[in-house]
């Protein structure tokens, strides 16, 4: 967390002895920034006239349009570049954008610098929409009770960087429950319990008042198993389910049926998942499945995608890059285009279209869609090859040079 802040800190000061000029332009903002050539400077040094555009923004997803099983498409960094004046600092952006998926798993935070790496460009912590991003505002009313986090990766530790206080991991949870897991001898990975590992249920630090799907379960039996006791039990798995009362609540980070992954077809995701638990909770003796689930397509992830870039719209065009406003004030002037580049028509495109105007959903043939007919629901503004493509339709249809 250190080294994320002092990055952060760094980042600030690249905007120091910047000459930012805010002008109007045909309803348009652009920025300029100068800085002083040295006696015998580089072309690094030179004064550089950057402009920076506000009346259109781009969302990418990420899985399936810029990078396969965490290695980049072909084209991908290259694409990332041309939004940049000088793609070595976050400072030169030009065009603004952010990066909007359903995976998960880590924090933003730690999700920035990965992409960072990986795209190599600099990536910024507000530029990163996880599917679990809005678990952020649920914090509150969770304030000093107990919840289950579930999923690859750390969902632990995301719950806890949004505000929970009390967090219990799936793995940590099961070790409160003697055999609660009906396969797990079964399982290699498993290691055998230890004395101290295993706690009587009498024990429990309290009941579970709510379950989180943070990222893709990985141990799909058990993880089914538990979280039917956890929901029929009022949170007490091991004790009889009381009819009538309701059930904790659960929410999914995202609804994907399938992704992307660099298996040559896509993979079933955190959507299949949920279809699992809610068929078979349908089954057992009490009322159906209550849920909420989140990511795209919802209309409210792309509300929220919109205040994001104006955020970070207005932190570049004011010199603020670290820090965004946290108000929440109407677009001045809002933006006439949002490009949403997906690569999966059920929930990329699918969520534009449902946001409607300024969205603008371009769909690209490098994850889920390969070229397949789709249903009119589904279609996008423009089918390109690649996230490359896209970028160069973008420019082009903008009249940027």
């Amino acid at each position: 967390m250190a080294s994320a802040v002092l990055r952060r800190r760094d980042l600030s000061k690249m905007w120091l002895g910047v000459d930012v000029l805010l002008r109007g332009h045909g309803g348009r903002f652009c920025r300029n920034f100068t800085s002083r050539r040295a006696p015998g400077g580089s072309r690094s040094e030179s004064v550089l006239h950057v402009r920076f555009v506000t009346h259109f923004a781009i969302a990418f997803d990420i899985d399936g349009v810029l990078l396969r099983g965490g290695t980049p498409i072909p084209g991908a960094p290259a694409a990332l570049r041309l939004l940049y004046d000088d793609p070595t600092l976050p400072a030169q952006l030009r065009i603004p954008y952010i990066f909007l998926t359903n995976g998960g798993g880590t924090t933003e935070a730690a999700r920035a610098l990965e992409l960072s790496k990986q795209l190599h460009v600099p990536v910024l912590p507000d530029q990163v929409i996880l599917g679990h991003t809005p678990f952020r505002k649920l914090a509150d009313l969770f304030r000093n009770q107990r919840v289950l986090a579930v999923g690859k990766g750390e969902p632990d530790a995301v719950l806890r960087s949004y505000g929970f206080d009390h967090v219990v991991h799936m793995d940590s949870f099961v070790k409160e429950f003697e055999n609660i897991d009906g396969l797990g001898r079964f399982k290699p990975w498993n290691q055998p319990l230890k004395e101290d590992d295993a706690t009587p249920a009498a024990d429990h630090l309290s009941k579970l008042a709510g379950v989180f799907v943070v990222s893709d379960p990985v141990d799909w039996s058990r993880d089914l198993q538990v979280i039917c006791d956890v929901l029929r039990s009022d949170g007490k798995p091991g004790t009889e389910a009381v009819p009538g009362r309701p059930q904790p609540p659960i929410f999914f980070a995202a609804d994907d049926y399938d992704y992307q992954s660099t298996f040559p077809v896509p993979r079933l995701g955190m959507g299949a998942f949920r279809i699992a638990l809610e068929s078979i909770y349908n089954r057992l003796p009490s009322a159906p499945l209550q849920y909420v689930s989140y990511g795209k397509p919802q209309l409210t992830v792309y509300k929220h995608a919109e205040h994001v870039l104006h955020d970070l719209s207005t932190q570049i065009i004011s010199g603020a890059l670290v820090g965004a406003p946290k108000t929440r004030e109407p677009m001045h002037p809002p933006f006439e285009s949002i490009y949403m580049i997906g690569d999966n028509p059920s929930t990329d495109i699918l969520g534009a279209r449902i946001a409607g105007p300024p969205w603008f959903p371009i769909l690209t043939r490098t994850g889920c869609y390969r070229g397949q007919s789709i249903s009119r629901l589904y279609e996008a503004g423009k089918v390109v090859e690649d996230v490359e493509e896209a970028v160069d339709f973008i420019i082009r249809r903008e009249g940027l040079q």
